[in-house]
């Protein structure tokens, strides 16, 4: 085994440690078993579970150090002056920096800096989040914005069709789980965060006519505006794959839930290390697209559960069951639907 490779170990070995609860006694969270052949008694135990579950913020994920994400905090009813000094007096105001935002009531944002899977970093979120909680409000057009790092994905032309492909498949699945602590999409998502499933299987299907192409001739293709659920407008050089450097999502509602943040990174991140895996299963995709075809494309459909799907999704992108545990937690959200804005399901995180 690489040393590379053994460090990962460790560090998700530390990330699923204290996982004392009935369900981690019957599916082992080290373990990685695959749910989406569960039937039966052995799928509706999984569930029953699942749904009693709490979810709390951990120390750290597990992701490798070379992964590196900044967060985008939206909230209204803002009292800035006191949320300014707040961060001042945990010295948080030179490193998480506070602004305004017009397009919100009273609305400003919190924008993190460069963050890496570390206690630390988790750390200063719950801070920070505590601090707007106390002086401002989640609104019904609040976004909670991810930037990862390109380097997260490479640059291997193979790795990004791969993402285009899992993104435009499993689009529906993606935007209920980061819905987060709530039941539907923020009013404001399509005009800020519009979905991509139809325009990039078309991106996709396109580039396959091409004798060759590049990754400049791919983010051409899947740039089609900033205000999508994924934006590309950050990725300036393909030539040096750099933190600075980053893909934005921006589908994610807005939330000072910290584990739902922690929640969202870990999601993204897996989404697009599998993008790059030698493990990626392209048979999968290929044949969850044509029992899709297009009747799950609008966000009409999105706040739906999809449990087959969304089974099938976990068990690709996620190597341990913890982390299967934490995903299907956030997105079955006790299998409630609701279409009401900022309409909540039942409490899911550990408080």
């Amino acid at each position: 085994m690489s040393r590379n490779r053994r460090k990962q170990n460790q560090n998700v070995e530390k990330a699923i440690m204290n996982a004392d609860s009935p369900i981690f006694h019957f599916v082992k969270p080290r373990a990685n078993n695959s749910f989406s052949d569960m039937s039966g008694i052995d799928l509706q135990e999984l569930l029953y579970y699942v749904e009693r579950y709490y979810l709390k913020l951990r120390n750290r994920l597990g992701l490798d150090d070379s992964v590196t994400f900044g967060l985008e905090l939206e909230f209204e009813k803002a009292m800035k002056d006191r949320i300014a000094s707040t961060l001042e007096a945990y010295h948080l105001d030179n490193i998480w920096k506070l602004k305004g935002d017009s397009s919100l009531q009273n609305g400003a944002e919190i924008n993190s800096p460069i963050l890496k899977d570390q206690s630390d970093s988790w750390n200063q979120l719950k801070k920070v989040c505590q601090v707007v909680s106390t002086h401002a409000a989640i609104g019904k057009n609040s976004g909670g914005h991810i930037h990862i790092g390109t380097q997260v994905l490479g640059n291997k032309t193979e790795s990004w069709m791969n993402f285009i492909k899992l993104w435009s498949v499993y689009e529906n699945i993606i935007y209920r789980f980061v819905y987060g602590n709530y039941l539907s999409a923020r009013p404001s998502m399509k005009q800020y965060a519009k979905p991509v499933t139809e325009d990039f299987w078309k991106d996709y299907q396109s580039m396959l006519e091409y004798d060759s192409f590049t990754l400049n001739d791919i983010l051409r293709k899947i740039s089609h505006q900033r205000y999508q659920a994924v934006n590309f407008n950050n990725v300036r050089n393909f030539e040096q794959f750099q933190s600075k450097n980053t893909i934005e999502f921006r589908c994610p509602n807005g939330t000072l839930e910290p584990v739902i943040w922690q929640n969202n990174v870990n999601l993204f991140v897996h989404l697009l290390q599998y993008s790059k895996s030698t493990g990626y299963d392209d048979d999968m995709v290929q044949k969850r697209r044509r029992i899709n075809e297009d009747r799950y494309s609008s966000l009409d459909f999105y706040g739906e559960i999809y449990l087959q799907q969304a089974l099938e999704l976990c068990d690709m992108i996620f190597t341990n069951n913890f982390d299967k545990v934490y995903f299907l937690r956030q997105y079955l959200k006790s299998f409630e639907i609701g279409n009401k804005e900022l309409a909540k399901p039942k409490l899911f995180v550990k408080k």
